[in-house]
């Protein structure tokens, strides 16, 4: 990857992860409603699986997506559920009388919803596909493409929980708390429209 092309996808690589989406939306309110250090196995989930998507996709999950479209579509539905659930949860959260039962993401969780996170499939796919030039470089380019994203990534999983946290801050009374976790939700589901419109 020449450095024109490297520079241009750290561009493109940095406004994906910084945008609003569902990991940066689940992170805000995960940081907001449990602080940082009980948010860093969902910030873990999301740098590695999301970082071992990129690993596969460079090495031939657009290709598989491309011959079984219909897996696409399943993981897709699979997602839009999932989101649904979050948002639920999201929405739920603060509530003095379930407080104390809500957590945030464990690491498995958080890694496993990289495989039905539409927005990062897309970037993956995206990423791969239009940054990559031949066969014969594949190997290192998905390499610097891993690297940029990972890096991106953990920024971006750092900075929406911290954000989250900063929020926290104002949201000392149950009826904040309750209305920004309701907000968080409504932005969660606001992420599906490009899904489901696309």
């Amino acid at each position: 990857m020449d450095l024109p092309t490297l520079l241009s996808f750290s561009l493109f690589a940095f406004v994906a992860a910084f945008t609003p989406g569902p990991n940066n939306v689940m992170l805000a309110a995960s940081g907001a409603n449990f602080g940082f250090r009980a948010s860093l196995p969902h910030i873990l989930g999301v740098f590695f699986g999301f970082t071992m998507l990129v690993v596969a996709a460079g090495f031939g999950l657009a290709s598989l997506f491309a011959a079984l479209p219909a897996l696409y579509d399943i993981l897709k539905i699979i997602s839009i559920l999932f989101l649904l659930y979050l948002a639920w949860k999201i929405g739920r959260a603060g509530r003095t009388e379930t407080r104390r039962r809500d957590s945030p993401l464990r690491f498995w969780q958080a890694a496993m919803f990289q495989l039905v996170n539409p927005k990062g499939i897309t970037v993956i796919i995206s990423s791969v596909t239009a940054y990559t030039s031949s066969a014969a470089n594949l190997a290192s380019e998905v390499l610097a493409i891993f690297i940029v994203l990972a890096l991106v990534t953990i920024g971006s999983a750092c900075a929406w929980t911290l954000f989250g946290i900063l929020i926290g801050q104002f949201l000392q009374t149950e009826t904040r708390l309750r209305l920004f976790n309701i907000l968080m939700a409504s932005l969660l589901l606001a992420s599906l429209f490009p899904v489901l419109l696309g």
